[in-house]
């Protein structure tokens, strides 16, 4: 998960077109569920605002649609809750986890297949989240929920005329003001985006380290975390760097004049997805609530009303604001290239030495 989600602000009349019926905040749930489950469903997710949306566009009306109640809590990041499942010792039936931590969770064995009979859903999926290099096969693991790529925010006011190549971070008009992402494989995915390599497949690392050398003279600060680089941008300090989405949405929302675009190079990308733990005792609801999920009106409701990022149906239909806020139009899904978490394994060590020699 990406920071914290925005809202999707909409007109009555937006609203209306968005969930078709609402009462109290509690979308009505068209009856799609097929299979015969009941019991109880074990759930954990992100907290804050995600929790709150996963429970208002996602349990409630799955519960109101099957009766199968549910428990719900929280944890703080990815590492916290797989450390949590390698324990075993928590009756988990479903879990939120984005891409790569999945790719660890299945092959330490803490998550279980899907039957996919009970999850029809996944066949309306895009190609990209169908069999995907972070789901280590040959069963699935995993559902794709939302997906973002790390692009370019800007300042407004400053940046001008809107960028729309990586090279504008290396613009000497914006010396000191430049931020970009430092952490893990951050300086490494950035380098390669700006010399045309496929950041699961790079060719040459010497022009990447020489090209994030020459980027250091404009460079404001190496950010880390988003409430960070929010606040970098919020405050006037930085003017340009790699951003997510959601988190520009933020700041546009509290009026900061901070634009975002996807570089004509392409993006990274990222999914947050569904998955079943080994600790599960109600398979069969879990899997019936994640296909709940994934109906394109159900999806579509959470990311429009619950949180702000690209839906993975192929069914989710939106108009050209709202594909425009999300960044899910398949023109901007075409130029995300999503990280294989096994090759990101196989070469973090050399990439990490890369970016301590970049940043001292």
């Amino acid at each position: 998960m990406r920071g914290n989600k925005t809202i999707w602000m909409p007109t009555r009349r937006r609203f209306v077109q968005a969930t078709g019926a609402v009462a109290l905040g509690v979308i009505a749930a068209p009856a799609i569920v097929r299979a015969k489950v009941s019991g109880e469903v074990y759930v954990e997710s992100w907290g804050g605002s995600y929790a709150e949306a996963v429970k208002t566009y996602i349990l409630e009306p799955f519960s109101k649609e099957t009766g199968v109640t549910f428990k719900h809590s929280f944890f703080g990041n990815n590492a916290e809750q797989l450390a949590k499942l390698k324990t075993g010792k928590s009756r988990v039936d479903m879990t939120f986890l984005s891409d790569s931590f999945v790719n660890r969770g299945a092959l330490a064995k803490v998550l279980q297949p899907l039957n996919l009979d009970n999850v029809p859903n996944y066949k309306g999926l895009y190609e990209k989240f169908q069999k995907p290099p972070y789901d280590p096969g040959p069963d699935i693991y995993c559902v794709g929920y939302f997906y973002g790529d790390t692009a370019i925010a800007y300042n407004e006011d400053y940046v001008k005329p809107a960028p729309d190549s990586w090279e504008v971070m290396w613009d000497p008009k914006y010396k000191g003001r430049v931020v970009a992402y430092g952490s893990a494989s951050g300086p490494v995915y950035l380098g390669a985006l700006a010399t045309g390599q496929n950041i699961n497949d790079i060719k040459d690392l010497k022009i990447i380290e020489d090209r994030l050398m020459a980027l250091k003279p404009n460079l404001l600060k190496w950010w880390s975390g988003g409430a960070e680089n929010t606040e970098l941008f919020a405050t006037g300090e930085a003017w340009v760097g790699n951003f997510w989405r959601g988190r520009v949405n933020n700041l546009r929302k509290e009026g900061h004049p901070i634009g975002y675009v996807q570089p004509k190079e392409g993006t990274g990308g990222w999914v947050d997805t569904m998955a079943i733990p080994t600790t599960a005792e109600n398979k069969e609801a879990a899997e019936a609530l994640i296909n709940f999920a994934i109906e394109p009106e159900i999806q579509k409701n959470f990311v429009l009303n619950g949180i702000s990022y690209a839906p993975t149906s192929a069914g989710v239909k939106l108009d050209a604001e709202q594909e425009k806020f999300l960044g899910a139009s398949q023109e901007v899904l075409s130029r995300i290239t999503f990280v294989d978490p096994v090759y990101n394994l196989k070469h973090i060590d050399e990439w990490t030495e890369i970016a301590n020699r970049v940043k001292a």
